[in-house]
């Protein structure tokens, strides 16, 4: 099939790079040309626009800064009447309402859908071992499904309604930033406190195994069972309530484990202080009615 990455990024530039070290034809185009001249060097050939490179094409990829950036470069007639038959993938940031407006268009011009989160750095793109998890209809999925497993070679199909990969996408970044600021934080507490921070990350990094607890708290949130057998939300809060107070003595930002100690507490307050830490998703989640 021939590929056409639309926004040479950092990441648009990687997918390319995965496409053609599996040899698929690629086509690239970027606002600015000059980004695409490594592409180029490596064997893509180059549009002069998008319209262009939608004439031989198969499937369209844009990787685009925003959505409102694809909007205005894929989203008309010129660009629809030559992807006709074709697919659309979409893994520019975007929300899902922004998805569902991308796949009416796409049905209204007879093109296939696929929206997509792509949950790695283009370094696991270029080394052939990133997942990037997709929704739409299950057989523009199969159709293409070279393509998209050259991209990363984990291709997930999470649903076939449009905008279910985008809500990944941000479910995915709410999990990974906590994780990631967690994680320097626990390193400026290291630094100003004179704790070895080679020791704390070894610990964090290699021998603390974080699969255990978090496979048992997912059981918890899927079943709405939140009994303890461990220790309660109560119990996590007052160990936690030691962390800000730390930080404010030794001059680290503080802001991070007050937000943390806030959802805790509310928890209790809303009564789950004796229930697991997984009952917070009460608190978290919408409320119906």
């Amino acid at each position: 099939m021939r590929a056409m990455i639309a926004g040479m990024g950092n990441m648009g530039s990687a997918l390319a790079d995965a496409l053609l070290a599996q040899s698929f034809p690629v086509t690239v185009w970027n606002r600015t040309p000059e980004k695409c001249r490594p592409a180029v060097e490596a064997g893509a050939t180059q549009a002069g626009s998008i319209t262009e490179g939608a004439e031989s094409c198969d499937v369209l990829i844009t990787c685009m800064s925003d959505s409102q950036s694809v909007h205005e470069a894929v989203v008309h007639d010129d660009v629809a009447k030559r992807m006709k038959g074709k697919v659309f993938v979409q893994l520019s940031q975007a929300t899902p309402d922004q998805s569902l407006e991308f796949n009416e268009w796409a049905i209204a011009n007879e093109i296939g859908y696929l929206d997509g989160s792509i949950m790695g750095l283009p370094t696991s793109i270029r080394e052939n071992n990133c997942m990037i998890v997709y929704s739409g209809d299950r057989g523009v999925f199969s159709s293409c499904f070279d393509v998209l497993n050259a991209l990363g070679s984990k291709p997930r199909l999470v649903g076939e309604k449009p905008g279910i990969a985008t809500a990944f996408d941000k479910a995915f970044f709410s999990a990974y930033y906590a994780h990631l600021a967690g994680l320097i934080h626990g390193a400026a507490i290291c630094q100003s406190t004179g704790a070895p921070l080679e020791t704390y990350f070894e610990l964090m990094i290699n021998v603390l195994d974080w699969t255990l607890p978090d496979s048992i708290y997912a059981q918890m949130i899927t079943s709405g069972d939140y009994s303890t057998e461990e220790a309660t939300l109560e119990v996590h809060a007052y160990a936690y309530a030691q962390v800000a107070p730390l930080c404010e003595k030794i001059g680290v930002d503080a802001a991070l484990p007050r937000v943390i100690q806030d959802l805790l507490e509310k928890g209790i307050d809303d009564g789950h202080g004796l229930e697991e830490i997984a009952s917070l998703i009460e608190v978290l989640r919408a409320r119906k009615g």
